[in-house]
C-alpha cells in the first residue's frame, strides 16, 4: 500500500515537472520565434534600403552619363561649327591647286608655289591630330631635333573602330618607333626595307619584309600594287602609308598615281627629298603631281621641315615631311 501511495506521489510530481516545462519551453520557444521573425524582417527592411540606395546611386551616375553625353554633344556641335569654319577658309586654298595651270609658271615660279602650297596645312580636313613616334637626333656635324615622327589623322581611324587599322610603313632604317606604336595602338603593321635585317615578325601584329618600294619590280623592290596583292590587300583600305625612301618617291609617286593604287589609301606620309631638284627644272612637274594628288582628293594635313641639315641652295630646307589626307570623312 506504501509502495502504491509512493507511485501516485511520484507520479503526480513528474506530471506536474512536465507540464511546466512544456508551458515554459513553449513560451520561449515563442519568444524565440517571435525575435527570428522580427529579425527576419528587419534584415528584409535593411536589404530593402541598401538596394534603395543602390537605385539611387545607379540613376544618379545614369544621369551624369547623360549630362556627360549632352557636353560631348554639344562640344561636337561646336567642333562642327569650327570645322565648318576652316572649311570655309580652305576653298581658296583648295582651288588654287585644283585650278593652277604649272606651265604657265617659270621653274622658279614653280618651286616657290610648291614649297608654299605644301606649307600652308588645310585645316578643315582633321579633327584629332597626333604626332607619332620620332626621336631625339643628335649629331655634331648637323642640326639637333626630333625626327623620324610622323603626323597621324586619328579621325578616319577612330571612326571605324570594329576592324583593326592598317598601316604600311616603307623605310625603317634602325628607328622602330612609330611602327611600335601604331603596334600597340592595334593597328596591323607592315614594314619594309631593303637595307636592313629584321625579324619577319615583331610585336603583336607587325611584319617585315626586306623589300623596297619601287616603280616596278626589281630584285629588292616591287610596287605597291604588287606588294598589297601578295598580302592579300589589294582591295582593302589602307589607313596610313608612310614612305621615308630616300629621293626614290619622286619615281614611286607617278606609279602611285598612274596605277590607281592610291585609291584606297586614306593618308599617305612621307618625306619629299628635293635636294636634287634645285639642279635641274623640275618644280613644274613636282607641281603637277601635287595637283593630281588634290584631285584624288587628297589635302595636306600637315608640314615639317627635316631642319637637321639648314637651308640649301635657293634659302630653301629641301628635305620637307607632309602628310596628306583623303577629305572623305567630314563632308
Amino acid at each position: 500500500m506504501a509502495f502504491r501511495k509512493h507511485s501516485v506521489v511520484l507520479s503526480v510530481v513528474l506530471i506536474s515537472v512536465l507540464v511546466l516545462l512544456v508551458f515554459y519551453g513553449g513560451d520561449q520557444l515563442i519568444k524565440k520565434s517571435g525575435k527570428d521573425e522580427m529579425t527576419d524582417l528587419f534584415t528584409q527592411k535593411d536589404d530593402e534600403i541598401e538596394l534603395s540606395k543602390q537605385n539611387e546611386e545607379k540613376m544618379e551616375l545614369f544621369k551624369k552619363k547623360d549630362e556627360n553625353i549632352g557636353l560631348f554633344r554639344n562640344l561636337f556641335r561646336k567642333k562642327d561649327k569650327m570645322m565648318e569654319l576652316f572649311r570655309q577658309k580652305d576653298v581658296t586654298l583648295v582651288d588654287d591647286v585644283l585650278k593652277m595651270d604649272p606651265k604657265t609658271l617659270t621653274e622658279t615660279e614653280a618651286m616657290h608655289k610648291f614649297y608654299n602650297l605644301v606649307a600652308l596645312p588645310l585645316q578643315g580636313v582633321c579633327r584629332v591630330h597626333k604626332h607619332i613616334g620620332g626621336r631625339w637626333f643628335v649629331d655634331p656635324l648637323v642640326n639637333s631635333m626630333v625626327d623620324g615622327d610622323y603626323c597621324v589623322c586619328m579621325d578616319n581611324i577612330l571612326v571605324d573602330m570594329d576592324k583593326p587599322c592598317l598601316v604600311y610603313s616603307f623605310g625603317v632604317a634602325d628607328d622602330w618607333n612609330f611602327e611600335d606604336i601604331m603596334d600597340s595602338a592595334g593597328c596591323e603593321v607592315h614594314a619594309h626595307d631593303p637595307s636592313v635585317d629584321y625579324p619577319a615578325e615583331r610585336g603583336e601584329n607587325t611584319h617585315f619584309y626586306k623589300l623596297g618600294l619601287g616603280a616596278k619590280t626589281e630584285q629588292d623592290m616591287d610596287t605597291l600594287g604588287n606588294i598589297l596583292k601578295k598580302n592579300g590587300h589589294n582591295d582593302t583600305t589602307i589607313d596610313f602609308l608612310k614612305m621615308d625612301i630616300e629621293t626614290f618617291e619622286l619615281t614611286v609617286l607617278p606609279e602611285l598615281i598612274a596605277s590607281g593604287t592610291l585609291n584606297n589609301v586614306n593618308q599617305l606620309a612621307m618625306e619629299f627629298h628635293l635636294t636634287e631638284l634645285h639642279e635641274g627644272p623640275n618644280f613644274i612637274w613636282l607641281l603637277e603631281i601635287l595637283q593630281q594628288l588634290y584631285k584624288l582628293t587628297f589635302r595636306v594635313i600637315s608640314h615639317k621641315v627635316n631642319a637637321l641639315k639648314g637651308p640649301g641652295k635657293d634659302q630653301l630646307y629641301s628635305l620637307v615631311e607632309v602628310t596628306f589626307m583623303k577629305d572623305n570623312v567630314w563632308n
